[in-house]
């Protein structure tokens, strides 16, 4: 069984998600979500580095193992609070909660202008660099400017454990080990050099996502709509509105691969791309319930597709 617990975090600084890069771009531009890896990771580097004083990379490796077996992390969507402003396909193109995406843009996307400075304290050639983030103020319909915040669950195994340290959690106190918050304060996504990434963990009530978690051994959702709120793996002859892409992820080493070499560095291990479809997209397959992955992807429910198809055919 799994226990579900909604969290949420105030941004202390800006956040970057970054994309497959661009080749030769000079715009680093940003996801307007987190997705559930960035979690695992952050979450792995908090647990490993708080169970050992000084972690090598195998640390990281058995933690992030142990992590990936007992925890598993929705996608984390920008919280104003009032609306969870998920991506969505409409007949009014793409919207973020009730506003359209280039009224999303001018509420929470920044961006900061940035070059290399050689020995001489002169820029280095062909090193102007534009990063984009989401912004940790907005202004709210008041003109008041607020915190912004990121919204999204957490998903605990019934009595799991890590390193035999029992975790327990809940939406107000926490996900514990030994009374140690390790959701207390993250760092997220990238360009960490420039102070990005770097969340609280602040409770709030009455916000959660549209999903109802069902399944026992394999964590499993049930998604109230058809727009989808993670990536889902791509499938052919699936009936769709909106855009597929290729996703990746970086790290000490590759989580799918049991075997994979570890790396000195996070980050120099690259995942093999595949095709998802993206978040926002509608989907039309006849089900809206999903298998959680340890990243937060989603599959579709293979036993309860196998099913709709017997019993259609049964009416033919």
């Amino acid at each position: 069984m799994w226990r579900e617990i909604v969290v949420s975090f105030k941004l202390k600084s800006p956040l970057h998600i970054g994309y497959i890069p661009f080749k030769g771009s000079v715009i680093s531009p940003t996801r307007y979500y987190v997705p559930g890896r960035n979690l695992w990771g952050a979450v792995t580097k908090h647990i490993t580095e708080y169970l050992h004083k000084n972690p090598i990379a195998e640390d990281y490796r058995n933690i992030g193992a142990m992590v990936k077996d007992n925890f598993r992390f929705s996608y984390f969507y920008v919280y104003d609070g009032m609306n969870i402003n998920f991506p969505r396909y409409t007949e009014q193109g793409l919207k973020y909660g009730n506003i359209s995406r280039s009224e999303f843009e001018h509420k929470f996307i920044g961006s900061q202008i940035s070059t290399a400075i050689d020995t001489t304290g002169t820029a280095k050639s062909e090193s102007l660099h534009e990063i984009e983030f989401i912004d940790n103020k907005f202004k709210d319909s008041n003109g008041n400017i607020r915190d912004v915040k990121i919204i999204g669950c957490v998903w605990v195994r019934e009595d799991a454990e890590i390193d035999d340290k029992k975790i327990i959690g809940s939406s107000k106190e926490g996900i514990l080990i030994d009374k140690f918050n390790i959701i207390e304060e993250l760092i997220l996504g990238g360009e960490s050099k420039y102070g990005f990434g770097h969340v609280l963990f602040d409770p709030i009530d009455g916000a959660r996502l549209p999903i109802t978690t069902c399944g026992t051994e394999e964590l499993k959702i049930k998604l109230d709509g058809n727009c989808i709120i993670a990536h889902l793996k791509y499938g052919k002859g699936v009936k769709f509105k909106g855009d597929v892409e290729l996703l990746t992820g970086r790290g000490y080493y590759d989580p799918k691969v049991s075997d994979g070499k570890i790396r000195d560095k996070p980050g120099r291990a690259i995942s093999k791309p595949e095709f998802y479809f993206s978040p926002g997209t509608y989907i039309d397959s006849g089900s809206t319930t999903y298998v959680v992955n340890w990243d937060g992807t989603w599959a579709e429910d293979i036993t309860l597709l196998e099913f709709i198809v017997a019993v259609d055919e049964s009416f033919m």
